[in-house]
């Protein structure tokens, strides 16, 4: 099964990299193996369905999930819909950590199961190359919309430790 965790400082604050990330219908616009996303069923304010297609070279997969987008915690959490598509499982959560410059500590886990074994087996090979490309697209689409916060040679070493993350996960 293809997992990652990622962690990164992104110089923007909380609340607007939580804003850009549960944004999920404007995720074509940025993201280039998304050709389009939709709000399928909204369950209430913080809580809703969607369906991504998805597109690379030849392949073309439609996925569905369920989102809880917290403001209060600052956590996303996706899993996979009732009817997933091509997802077998998903667990994917996004915890903005707010820093004391203002920045924000990123902490992303993806961990997901398809249906198909060769897209699967495809997919593991390249994972965690794709999941820092699609972080690196965040970060750059943050930067378009948001301004940023907080000094560039900030030590986030102390608080990575209160947050229980670890450097190793640094990307």
């Amino acid at each position: 099964m293809p997992a990652t965790h990622l962690v990164r400082r992104i110089r923007h604050s909380p609340e607007d990299l939580f804003e850009l990330v549960s944004d999920v219908e404007n995720y074509p616009k940025f993201i280039n193996l998304i050709s389009a996303l939709r709000v399928t069923k909204q369950l209430s304010e913080t809580e809703f369905e969607a369906e991504a297609i998805v597109a690379y070279k030849m392949l073309r997969e439609t996925f569905r999930s369920h989102i809880i987008a917290d403001p209060v915690a600052r956590k996303i959490s996706v899993q996979k819909a009732e009817k997933g598509g091509a997802v077998k499982s998903l667990l994917n959560t996004w915890t903005f950590h707010p820093l004391e410059d203002g920045s924000t500590m990123v902490d992303v886990i993806v961990d997901v199961r398809l249906k198909a074994r060769p897209l699967e087996f495809l997919l593991r090979d390249k994972f965690g190359k794709a999941a820092v490309h699609i972080m690196n697209l965040f970060e750059v689409r943050a930067g378009q919309n948001y301004p940023l916060v907080g000094d560039e040679a900030y030590d986030t070493k102390a608080e990575m430790t209160v947050f229980g993350l670890s450097a190793d996960k640094l990307v």
